[in-house]
């Protein structure tokens, strides 16, 4: 099943990255992670279910960045809905390099 995504201009990273690749039993790619919220989450129905903790051993997982990168995005000009986007803002690059 294909879930949306919030912006149609970045897909997801198809599978995890960081504390999900501590977990074998992710190897089946159940959590997905966006780099771009650094976000973790499955799919829960048609839409996506952000997690705040680890399913596999209860750990918090950092913080959701998506209110950040609207705000840059939202500063810089840009309408994240209509508007092609710097490359920066289509994985983590946007929280690591100056984008302007």
């Amino acid at each position: 099943m294909e879930v949306p995504i919030p912006d149609p201009q970045q897909p997801v990273t198809p599978t995890s990255q960081g504390h999900m690749d501590r977990h074998r039993q992710n190897d089946w790619g159940s959590v997905q992670y966006d780099s771009r919220f650094d976000e973790y989450w499955i799919v829960a129905g048609s839409a996506r279910q952000c997690l705040f903790y680890c399913p596999w051993c209860g750990e918090k997982l950092p913080p959701s960045q998506r209110n950040a990168w609207f705000e840059k995005v939202e500063t810089l000009g840009f309408d994240p809905w209509g508007d092609t986007l710097p490359e920066a803002f289509r994985s983590e690059a946007w929280r690591t390099t100056s984008v302007t």
